[in-house]
């Protein structure tokens, strides 16, 4: 559908609600939309408070102590609201989870806990704080904004996050014999052909038409550069890499070193032998991606150092957002009676508040009992897919990777059912670290997670063997550890594929349809333009805050 069709539709939409609910609803679905014209939020200041008092007297009860819960519960708590926080299990951070040493946790349907151990390597005690695995999130695109802002208001300090390093490897068992190759390889003879297919296509004259005599000299000229071109007769071609060339970009299998080693440059791959790889249909241009495009950047000590900054955010009153949470409270059902919203918890206990932000996945909202929604939304919920997501972490016996194959940071890709391995991208050349040694979503994962924890550890060490010869002798196999999103408690999976992106007039309705006044408001990266990204889990904080702030001083 194009965007014109969808701000016709959103029109439409916007007119018949105004007819039916009056100017205040159809205000507050613009709102909660920004379509009214307010600007990006990269513009402005995207952590800018409340208005001051906003909310005192008011009460709110907000179910989920992840990041979207703990920014709710800031916001409203500073300009004057009672905040309570409920989480159902016994920690804080959501899907935001970071392993170090002696931490445990347990799947669904696990009798026993994991928990994460490192060994002492050289002068690396266990509890080092470059141990860590990141379990959720692990990287922050330059373009989300309020989380970058909001690590600086907390002094969350942060570091480059590298995605991709050209010496990655690339790995397919149905492709040269199972080897990896470098990415460098791949990439540069990928580009090398396609310069070669454009200059024979320029020669036969089929650009005429489109590019005058001079440009079509300076298209050439780029060619040769943007390609590595050389001139063989009257034609361009892509040779690939000689010692006579200036510089080599596919790289070497021996490096050149003294006056006696001149090293040798790695075979060109043939256009063939590029295509059937089959990595050029994601992997190999990923990082052009607005998602993955540098500058990407994760925080010093682990991706929970952001949640952890609004635990200790002052809200007030001597009090922090960690004095506002109740762990161990899972909410079994929400109604709204006499302008007041009950919350009901697991074991028959009631609280009430004049407002509830509700920050569950998708699904897990949709099961929760009461009349606080209505049956399309129920239903709407209910049917969101949220996508399975599994990760395995070792801790290596040493940074094997940088010494034998120079790689520092970044990820190596296989088709395998591991899909990954994120190198780790801070302490270069100390005597440990940790891997990602398994990073899969979609049918990967859920064939990943039926597994034992055992056979998900033997999967990933027989993956990793077939980047990394030797591998399960490299890393402490027997510490590694794994986990499932789908089977997390209180969990649904790693991020929802039904959202404002794939629906928006859908998630539209959702905001606006109001049959009991709008007391209780939806947050969670799902229910934003962002799934899966911390960004997201913010954004939708906002929103709700807003909404309620909005509501209240107009005298709702």
């Amino acid at each position: 559908m194009s965007s014109q069709s969808h701000s016709l539709s959103r029109r439409s939409f916007i007119r018949g609600l105004a007819s039916v609910g009056g100017l205040g609803a159809a205000y507050m679905a613009l709102s909660a939309f920004d379509l009214m014209g307010q600007g990006a939020l990269a513009q402005g200041n995207t952590t800018a408070p409340l208005p001051n008092g906003s909310l005192t007297g008011k009460s709110v009860i907000v179910i989920g102590a992840g990041l979207a819960g703990l920014c709710s519960a800031m916001r409203l708590a500073r300009v004057g609201a009672s905040v309570r926080i409920l989480e159902a299990t016994n920690r804080v951070g959501g899907r935001s989870l970071t392993l170090r040493e002696g931490d445990s946790y347990r799947e669904r349907g696990w009798n026993s806990d994991t928990t994460m151990r490192f060994e002492q390597v050289g002068d690396v005690a266990p509890d080092a704080p470059d141990n860590y695995l990141n379990a959720g999130p692990g990287r922050i695109p330059q373009h989300h904004a309020r989380v970058l802002d909001y690590c600086k208001e907390f002094h969350v300090e942060l570091q480059p996050y590298l995605y991709m390093d050209q010496a990655n490897l690339m790995q397919n068992d149905a492709w040269n014999e199972g080897r990896p190759v470098q990415v460098r390889r791949l990439k540069n003879d990928l580009r090398g052909h396609l310069a070669e297919l454009l200059a024979k296509v320029s020669d036969q004259g089929a650009l005429d038409a489109a590019l005058t005599l001079g440009d079509q000299e300076a298209f050439l000229a780029m060619l040769s550069h943007f390609g590595q071109l050389t001139q063989e007769g009257a034609q361009l071609v892509y040779a690939g890499a000689s010692l006579k060339d200036d510089y080599i970009r596919a790289g070497y299998a021996i490096d050149p070193g003294d006056v006696k080693t001149a090293g040798r440059p790695w075979p060109t791959l043939s256009l063939d032998e590029v295509m059937a790889s089959d990595f050029w249909n994601s992997e190999m241009f990923n990082d052009l991606e607005y998602f993955w495009q540098t500058t990407l950047m994760q925080p010093v000590d682990g991706m929970d150092m952001i949640w952890r900054g609004f635990l200790e955010a002052d809200v007030g009153n001597g009090q922090t957002v960690r004095d506002l949470i109740v762990l161990d409270s899972p909410v079994s059902g929400i109604d709204v009676e006499d302008d007041l919203s009950i919350v009901r918890l697991v074991g028959g206990q009631t609280m009430t508040a004049d407002f509830v932000i509700a920050t569950l996945s998708a699904p897990l909202l949709a099961q929760l009992g009461g009349n606080f929604m209505n049956p399309v939304t129920r239903q709407i919920l209910s049917e969101v897919y949220i996508t399975p997501a599994c990760k395995v972490g070792f801790q290596g016996r040493s940074r094997f990777w940088e010494q034998e194959d120079r790689i520092y940071g970044g990820i190596s890709w296989t088709k395998g059912i591991i899909n990954q391995i994120w190198y780790p991208n801070y302490s270069f050349n100390s005597p440990t670290g940790v891997l990602t040694a398994a990073y899969n979503a979609g049918e990967d994962a859920s064939e990943f997670e039926k597994l034992s924890r055992a056979e998900r550890v033997e999967t990933a060490l027989a993956g990793g063997e077939k980047l990394h010869p030797g591998y399960r002798d490299k890393v402490f196999a027997e510490n590694g550890v794994t986990i499932a999103w789908a089977k997390m408690p209180y969990q649904a999976g790693g991020w929802a594929n039904d959202t404002a992106y794939t629906q928006p007039e859908v998630f539209l309705q959702m905001v606006a349809a109001d049959p009991i006044g709008r007391k209780v408001f939806m947050a969670g990266d799902w229910f934003s333009y962002w799934p899966g990204w911390q960004v997201g889990a913010l954004d939708s904080a906002h929103l709700a805050t807003d909404m309620i702030a909005r509501r209240v001083v107009s005298g709702g």
